[in-house]
């Protein structure tokens, strides 16, 4: 599918819906990309969430160890009435996994990105914003270039200090906050 810009105002409109139908079944969504930049042409909308998980059984000391998510069922029966069409790569492949799906809506590309542990809304959220070339420099260290203190890594979604230790970043603030940057508004990150 060839992906053509449209107005702002359109693409709003459908990540509007596209939020109110993935509602109940996640704990936050968010549109993220360049509706989210406010850019006046939108290439496809770009959705983050983080989907809620229901315990199904437990061990012996009550810890959970299956799950459902009930956004996977409903993901798939969109796609069998045909309200949600994946989206095919330039290989003909499609994209329909548990952290991300490549998707047409209403003739509108769609990306929609599944928080899933150990990935963190927040640092998923920097970076899905964009631009792309903001998202490289904030995952690469400083030392190349980057936003990113020397010996941090990004790995599976979520920010690793030099000790290899997870930091948490549930929201945008707490990735400015660990790595030492002021807050920037989406629309100013170049």
């Amino acid at each position: 599918m060839t992906t053509i810009p449209i107005p702002f105002r359109a693409a709003q409109r459908y990540a509007d819906e596209l939020v109110a139908m993935l509602r109940p079944y996640c704990h936050r969504v968010e549109v993220a990309g360049s509706i989210r930049r406010g850019k006046p042409r939108v290439k496809d909308v770009e959705i983050i969430c983080e989907p809620i998980a229901r315990a199904t059984a437990h061990d012996l000391w009550g810890n959970p160890v299956s799950e459902r998510v009930e956004l996977y069922g409903f993901l798939e029966a969109q796609r069998r009435v045909g309200v949600l069409e994946p989206r095919l790569d330039r290989n003909g492949r499609p994209a329909i996994g548990e952290r991300y799906q490549r998707l047409v809506y209403r003739g509108v590309a769609l990306d929609l990105f599944i928080c899933r542990p150990p990935a963190q809304f927040g640092l998923l959220y920097v970076i899905r914003t964009g631009p792309g070339e903001f998202s490289q420099r904030l995952v690469t260290q400083r030392r190349f270039g980057g936003l990113l203190p020397d010996g941090w890594h990004v790995r599976d979604g979520a920010l690793h200090d030099a000790d290899g230790n997870v930091i948490e970043t549930p929201d945008e603030w707490d990735v400015f906050r660990a790595i030492g940057l002021d807050w920037i508004p989406p629309h100013e990150r170049v």
